[in-house]
């Protein structure tokens, strides 16, 4: 259950950055600076360390970053589109695998 909330929050974030990006002349850095913020602590109450939650929070800016500009533009969809569904899915692995163990537990 923690690790379909955890995804959600991520995500809503990223549409949310997704939406606010595809203008041009938006306010690019405080935008991806809040994601950073939010990817970076979706990991809390697990025992992830510095290296898991800096990779959730940089992709979770990728996801942004892309999903804006194949939202913007119909030419870029394919690429952007593509870059965005990879990120996405490097996502949803480190949160599954972190959600999922236990606290204090290290695996073998």
């Amino acid at each position: 259950m923690s690790m379909l909330l955890r995804n959600l929050l991520v995500l809503a974030v990223e549409f949310g950055a997704a939406l606010l990006l595809r203008e041009p002349g938006a306010p690019w850095i405080p935008v991806l600076l809040a994601v950073f913020v939010v990817g970076s602590g979706v990991l809390h109450g697990t025992d992830a360390e510095f290296v898991p939650r800096f990779l959730v929070a940089l992709v979770a800016v990728g996801v942004a970053e892309l999903g804006s500009r194949a939202w913007a533009s119909p030419e870029a969809l394919p690429t952007a589109g593509t870059g965005t569904a990879i990120l996405l899915a490097v996502q949803l692995l480190i949160l599954v695998r972190y959600s999922l163990r236990r606290p204090g537990r290290r695996p073998a």
